[in-house]
C-alpha cells in the first residue's frame, strides 16, 4: 500500500512510495525541505489568533479548504489534529476538559480542486475594466511585485 504505481502522460510507469508522504509533510513543516516558515497549520492558527476576538469561533467553525494541494488524502484530519493541539496548549493551557467544547469545522468543497481558479476568475472579470487594479509586463520587470500590490493598495 505504501507504494503505488503511476503512468505518466508519455506511458512511463513510475514507483512512487514514501515521497508522496515526505511532499505532503513539507506543507506542515518546511524546515524539511529547508525553508525556514510556519507551516500550515500554524499558519491557519495564527492568522485566526489574529483576528478580532468576537469572530475567532466563527473562523474555527468554518475552515474552508481549497485549491489542489487540498486533495491530499488526510489533509482535512491532519489540520484537525494540529490545529486542535495548538488550541489546547495556546489558549487552553491544557485543560482538555474544555477542549470537548471547541468545535472546528473544516469543510472540503467536492470542487475544490478548482476553486482558486474560479475565484481568480471571477476576480479577473469584475476587475477588468478598472485600469488601477492591472499592471503592465514591463512594469512588473522594472519594479516586481511591489508595484502589484501598490496598485490594489495591500
Amino acid at each position: 500500500v505504501l507504494v503505488e504505481k503511476y503512468t505518466l502522460p508519455d506511458g512511463t510507469e513510475i514507483k512512487v512510495g514514501q515521497e508522496r508522504f515526505e511532499a505532503t509533510e513539507a506543507m506542515f513543516d518546511p524546515s524539511l525541505i529547508g525553508m525556514d516558515c510556519k507551516g500550515l497549520s500554524d499558519l491557519i492558527f495564527d492568522t485566526i489568533q489574529q483576528s478580532d476576538i468576537d469572530c475567532r469561533l466563527g473562523y474555527y467553525k468554518h475552515i474552508v479548504i481549497s485549491g489542489g494541494s487540498s486533495m491530499f488524502p488526510g489533509l482535512r484530519s491532519r489540520l484537525e489534529k494540529d490545529i486542535q493541539h495548538r488550541y489546547l496548549n495556546d489558549i487552553l493551557k491544557g485543560d482538555v476538559g474544555r477542549l470537548q467544547k471547541f468545535r472546528l469545522g473544516i469543510e472540503e468543497p467536492p470542487s475544490r480542486k478548482y476553486l482558486v481558479f474560479q475565484g481568480g476568475s471571477i476576480l479577473a472579470d469584475l476587475m477588468k475594466d478598472r485600469d488601477t487594479f492591472w499592471i503592465t509586463k514591463s512594469d512588473y520587470a522594472e519594479y516586481g511585485v511591489d508595484r502589484a500590490f501598490a496598485n490594489i493598495r495591500l
